[in-house]
Parts: C-alpha cells; structure tokens; sequence
C-alpha cells in the first residue's frame, strides 16, 4: 500500500446485495469479498457491542495479510458516565482486537465521543483514556464539539500520539491538525439516506475539500485513512471510488467482490491473490 488506505465504514450491508456483493450471496461471506476490493476497513458494529475474540480472529484469518481493521470502540467507553464499567469493557476490548494488532492489521483504534462530550468538563475523562489505552495501539479521537478546538486539546493528543479525526458531518468541522504519525479521516454526512444500494447524492466538494487539507495540513503524515459512510453518499463502495479518483489514486475494482476468489479480470490478473 502507499500513503492512502481507502475503505468503508463497515461491509455487511443487505442493501449491497445485488450492486455490490453478487445476488443470494449469504452475510458470511461478505467480509471476504469486500477484502477483494478494499485494503482496510472501519467496523462500525464494535460501537455497539464489542466484538468476541473468537469473531476477531475469524477476520483476521479471512482477510489479505496486508489488510487493516480499525475499529470504533464500544459506546460504554465514550458515551457512559460510569468510570468501572468503562474501565471494564476497555480492558476486554483490548484483549479481543489484540490478535489483529500483534497480525499487523490494526489500522486504528477510534474513539467516537458524543456531541454533547465538551471541554473543559470532559477533559479529565479524555485524559483518563488517553492514558488507559497502551500506546502500541494506534489511536485516534473524534471530537465533534467547537469546545475542543484550543491548543491544549491539540497538545494533550499529540502528548499520546493519538489522532484527531477530520469528520465530514453537519455543523461539524475540526481543525486540520496532525497529532499522530498518521491522518484519520470519516465521510460521515447525515441520517437523511436510509437505502445504501446507490449514489444518491453529490459529496465531490467535501472530497475536495478534504483532499486539500491532506495535501496542505496532512503533508506530513506517513499514512492516511479514509473511511466512506453509506449515509454520505448513499452508497460506500462507489463512493470510496470517488474519492479515490479525486485523491488520484488507482480506482477500486468493485467487481472483484462478485468474481470468484483467484478469477482472472479481463486483463488477466487474479483477484485473491
């Protein structure tokens, strides 16, 4: 891989039955056909309920030893008050995505905190898990209060190496700043899209826009994440080929999800492989 991972926020989507994933095919082998396309992937589904070691190693065995997971933690780590619980499901979220970590394909560990989540009342909390999270496990912070943008939230990630994310959501808009080695970036938009088996709205002047800041702002970061949600723009795996194409990167072959692992393209490479 080069500088930029490109994926989507999540891939067992019935929605992508039929565009994406070849009809009748059954939920089990999603992750391996969208391995075929993608390099990496965010999971969205751990925010809701931490996933079992024995399903993170199930990933790890289905998937490209170049591929890469990053992960939202559980929501009891950033949306519950209650300082034993959060400590408690911390401790065993580690231990489940440490086979993907000690693999090589942890991209990133996210954590996605709440708008209602500000400064300076939270500080103490977001200190608190910056500290609790080892620092062999890449990090990155999602901010979506104005609160937060001062130099000492700025100074307090960079202490931890952990990046902010540069989230594309309404009313919404962090600094550009680079705290860690790398750039987190989500395409997130709005809930107002509930069918994700198209591109059902434009999104080119928020890519644009993003693709300026990792080409100004980003330039010193050694690699660049860049997850596409189906509420963005209606459809993930085409719309991480737009991105693609603004960015300049070499396009996905959406394809490859409905051949056949190890079947030959119209130009004679294999997919699998």
């Amino acid at each position: 891989m080069g500088r930029y991972w490109l994926g989507c926020s999540g891939w067992a989507y019935d929605d992508w039955v039929g565009p994406f994933y070849p009809p009748g095919t059954p939920p089990g082998e999603f992750l391996e056909r969208y391995a075929r396309v993608f390099p990496t992937v965010e999971v969205d589904s751990s925010f809701y309920r931490a996933p079992s070691p024995y399903l993170v190693r199930r990933w790890a065995e289905r998937t490209p030893g170049s591929f890469r997971f990053s992960l939202k933690a559980p929501r009891e780590i950033t949306h519950e008050p209650d300082e034993t619980q959060r400590a408690t499901v911390l401790a065993g979220f580690l231990r489940a995505i440490e086979p993907l970590r000690s693999a090589g394909k942890l991209g990133a560990l996210v954590l996605q905190f709440p708008g209602s989540f500000r400064a300076p009342s939270g500080e103490a909390r977001l200190d608190r898990l910056l500290d609790a999270i080892p620092s062999e496990f890449p990090l990155a912070v999602e901010l979506r209060h104005g609160s937060w943008w001062s130099e000492a939230t700025r100074e307090r990630l960079g202490r931890r190496q952990a990046a902010l994310v540069w989230s594309v959501v309404p009313a919404t808009e962090p600094p550009a700043w680079v705290t860690a080695d790398f750039v987190y970036a989500r395409f997130v938009g709005d809930r107002a899209l509930t069918t994700f088996d198209r591109i059902q709205r434009d999104g080119t002047a928020d890519i644009e826009r993003m693709r300026a800041r990792f080409d100004d702002e980003g330039r010193s970061a050694s690699e660049i994440y860049a997850y596409a949600n189906n509420h963005f723009m209606g459809f993930g795996p085409e719309t991480v080929a737009v991105i693609a194409g603004i960015l300049r990167e070499p396009p996905p072959d959406l394809g490859a999800a409905a051949r056949g692992a190890g079947q030959r393209t119209l130009l004679g490479r294999q997919d699998g492989a």
